[in-house]
């Protein structure tokens, strides 16, 4: 009979609590650590509260090509992106994370280098700004016309990042088949109808 029959589920024996007891301090447990296999680049959504990394090392400079039917964008070399210059978008690649610990890659507008800038992409700069040291959601006023930043009201921790380079980050984010560095690559043959 085990130690754990029904008597004492029934509460007619006695548990011993005292065995199941871990001291304060005691590192003898193991210590799981979250595999991240997925990094989306994605805008921040509405309903979420985000952070972005202070730190200008988790901030990419890059130009990206968004594709109908593709999930995620494409990375675009300096050369490419010259080549496709209606098609491609300068972002900055910014690492944020949500609540729950899930990061992504924010691709937030530059400031344009002819100086036409819209609302729109000046809000979302803003509220990146800020969420480097508040906690925000970014909700768009159409009525306004640009983006607005509602701060968590709630004592919220500080965000745990993940112990990887903007490097590894951007693997996982593009892998090898997201990147264009050649006029050969498919993403490119479809967007110029060769496909």
């Amino acid at each position: 009979m085990s130690g754990n029959d029904d008597s004492t589920k029934n509460g007619q024996g006695k548990l011993d609590f005292s065995k199941f007891k871990i001291p304060s301090g005691s590192s003898d447990l193991p210590v799981a650590r979250k595999l991240i296999l997925h990094v989306p680049v994605t805008k921040a959504a509405k309903q979420r509260y985000v952070r972005v990394h202070q730190d200008q090392a988790y901030h990419f400079e890059c130009a990206l090509l968004n594709l109908e039917g593709e999930e995620r964008p494409f990375l675009l070399s300096p050369e490419i992106a010259q080549t496709i210059a209606k098609d491609a978008k300068r972002a900055t690649l910014k690492l944020a994370i949500d609540r729950q610990g899930n990061i992504f890659l924010w691709p937030v507008p530059p400031i344009p280098e002819d100086g036409n800038d819209n609302p729109w992409n000046q809000s979302q700069r803003e509220v990146a700004e800020l969420a480097k040291t508040h906690w925000v959601r970014l909700t768009s006023n159409r009525s306004v016309g640009c983006y607005e930043p509602i701060v968590a009201q709630g004592d919220i921790p500080e965000p745990v990042w993940p112990e990887l380079t903007m490097d590894e980050i951007l693997t996982i984010a593009f892998g090898s088949t997201h990147v264009i560095i050649d006029h050969e690559h498919p993403a490119l043959q479809k967007l110029w109808g060769l496909e």
